[in-house]
């Protein structure tokens, strides 16, 4: 049981948002007469809670399904729902208190909209994503390449399949989720704050990748011309390297026949 709560208390944050649902659980059990409300609202909340706090489920789930996902059962429940319809009744019955107090609860239970202004950024761009991706990206289409074969740095691969979706990479988003149980050792190269060159031209090797897209104000360990790459173009902080040590022309030449 101990473990299910610890689910329950990561999934929960604060905490404020499911104490506002349980007491609209209550609310709705003891003002709401029409039955279907009651029973996908009251019941069926109450139902899936208990199950979801039921050991022998949490036992079935993590052994035979995915055990760092336990936390994703909370969604079955109408949360949103419940908490909406219990605040619009609660308003609907008594206007004035019952806007009173919902304003206050979320007031007091919430943070201001703009609390997070710090990490907000102006969009540059119609995609809403850094240009740096978008102007790699292109700069890499336009090349003679029928396909483009390239590694990004870590704080791109979330933005590379919305722009790019042609674009092969030997590593993609999944890296950033840590509830992937995979692993990429070109991907510790590719995050790692001193890049070895030497060890990523052995990876651009095994995985034919020509493109190499490096942050410039990381540490090197080793020169990336003398393990076979060569700087194509730079976009702000960004280099972007070919690599050498294969015929590219004849990897095409072998995709196509095969």
């Amino acid at each position: 049981m101990g473990e299910i709560i610890e689910v329950y208390s990561e999934y929960s944050g604060s905490g404020i948002l499911m104490v506002l649902f349980f007491v609209g659980l209550i609310y709705l059990a003891l003002v709401e007469r029409d039955r279907s409300v009651r029973t996908l609202l009251v019941y069926g909340s109450i139902s899936l809670i208990a199950t979801i706090f039921q050991p022998v489920v949490f036992y079935l789930y993590t052994t035979y399904v995915d055990g760092p996902t336990y936390w994703r059962m909370w969604w079955m429940i109408p949360i949103g729902i419940g908490l909406a319809y219990a605040g619009t009744k609660l308003i609907s019955k008594h206007q004035t208190t019952g806007f009173l107090l919902v304003l206050a609860i979320l007031a007091l239970g919430g943070k201001a909209v703009y609390s997070g202004a710090a990490d907000a950024k102006t969009a540059e761009n119609i995609y809403q994503i850094p240009q740096a991706v978008v102007s790699i990206a292109d700069e890499l289409e336009n090349r003679e390449d029928a396909v483009v074969y390239a590694a990004f740095p870590p704080e791109m691969l979330i933005f590379i399949r919305q722009y790019d979706v042609a674009i092969r990479m030997p590593y993609g988003r999944e890296m950033l989720d840590e509830n992937w149980g995979g692993s990429s050792g070109f991907y510790q190269l590719m995050s790692s704050p001193e890049l070895d060159f030497e060890k990523l031209a052995e990876k651009c090797d095994y995985n034919f990748t020509r493109y190499l897209i490096v942050d410039g104000n990381k540490s090197f360990l080793n020169q990336p011309q003398e393990n076979g790459f060569e700087q194509i173009f730079m976009y702000e902080k960004y280099i972007v390297y070919e690599y050498t040590r294969i015929d590219w022309e004849q990897r095409q030449l072998e995709l196509e026949a095969n």
